[in-house]
């Protein structure tokens, strides 16, 4: 049983049309085509499609 929770928990998901992200790293979903945005200075994915700046650090977003 704690195998599948790791497994599920492992699992990337788009959070806009919550299917499963083919590569993790990819900063696109291949199902609903949204682009997420990286904050380069913090290295974390910022799921607002509005954002202009990293929610974390501040950092304008490019």
């Amino acid at each position: 049983m704690k195998k599948e929770k790791k497994a599920k928990q492992e699992r990337c998901i788009c959070p806009y049309c919550e299917e499963e992200l083919i590569v993790a790293s990819s900063p696109l979903c291949q199902a609903c085509r949204v682009v997420f945005l990286h904050c380069l200075k913090c290295q974390i994915t910022v799921l607002d499609r509005e954002a202009t700046n990293c929610p974390k650090c501040g950092e304008l977003l490019s």
